[in-house]
């Protein structure tokens, strides 16, 4: 496994224009594992998994455009574009074949890359989110987006210390500052952490994200690696209808869904 000391090496690739950043765990050489953090968070969001690979793997987890240390981008949010980022970020690294892991946003990322590249994915991980939310998980995610990009952010480290144990609860102090210095910065007009993320992503939830639904559903059918589809049980975003949706148009899927989660 993964040395679970080994918080991460920085990267920096240009990929469309865009510096984007990433984080590695494990030696360089090893059967390639990318992971794909959801929206609004950002590579580190990862650290907790990366230690539970098996050996002889290397972990990869960009931050997407518009999160953590990666580039704004002036030309938006839309899935084709996070896609055409990850195809530019495998070529970058020269990856023959590797594992796909992706999570909320991530997962419609990777239905999008997945879609003409599933030939170079040994294996597809899509958990909680489909090529649509149901209704309820929806509403919350452009809630939540609307708030954020609303609020001041936190005027002391203290007050950031709280909000990021909330989210991870039972970690230690020097995990939770690793979380705020990759999701914060410092805004020098008013001196608060705020969230390093472009308050221009609510366009990933908005009208054009609907618009690309069709789409989405359609390249699930292209998808010809083993497919693996995760469900919290009690996830808003999710529904078990849309999973069992999933699982009939995957040429080769499988599901699991995760109990009092």
């Amino acid at each position: 496994m993964t040395d679970a000391l080994d918080h991460g090496h920085d990267g920096y690739v240009t990929v469309n224009g865009l510096r984007h950043h990433y984080l590695r765990w494990g030696p360089p050489g090893g059967d390639p594992v990318v992971l794909l953090h959801g929206l609004m968070n950002n590579a580190r969001y990862w650290e907790h998994v990366a230690g539970m690979f098996g050996e002889g793997r290397t972990i990869y987890a960009p931050d997407l455009r518009g999160h953590g240390e990666s580039e704004h981008a002036p030309g938006g949010y839309l899935v084709w574009a996070f896609a055409m980022d990850l195809r530019g970020f495998v070529q970058e690294m020269d990856f023959e074949a590797f594992d796909l892991v992706a999570h909320s946003i991530g997962s419609r990322v990777a239905m999008a890359y997945a879609r003409d590249h599933s030939h170079r994915l040994k294996h597809l991980v899509l958990a909680d989110m489909g090529p649509q939310m149901a209704d309820q998980g929806a509403r919350g995610i452009r809630r939540s987006v609307g708030e954020t990009n609303k609020a001041p952010g936190f005027p002391t480290e203290a007050e950031a210390m709280e909000y990021y144990r909330g989210l991870y609860p039972g970690s230690d102090n020097a995990f939770v500052m690793r979380q705020i210095a990759a999701g914060l910065t410092l805004d020098e007009a008013s001196g608060n952490l705020v969230f390093r993320f472009d308050p221009r992503l609510h366009e990933a939830t908005g009208k054009g994200a609907i618009a690309e639904i069709p789409f989405l559903w359609e390249s699930l059918e292209h998808i010809t690696c083993p497919t693996l589809v995760m469900r919290a049980e009690k996830s808003k975003v999710l529904s078990r209808e849309i999973a069992d949706q999933m699982i009939e148009r995957l040429p080769d899927a499988r599901f699991v869904e995760i109990p009092e989660s």
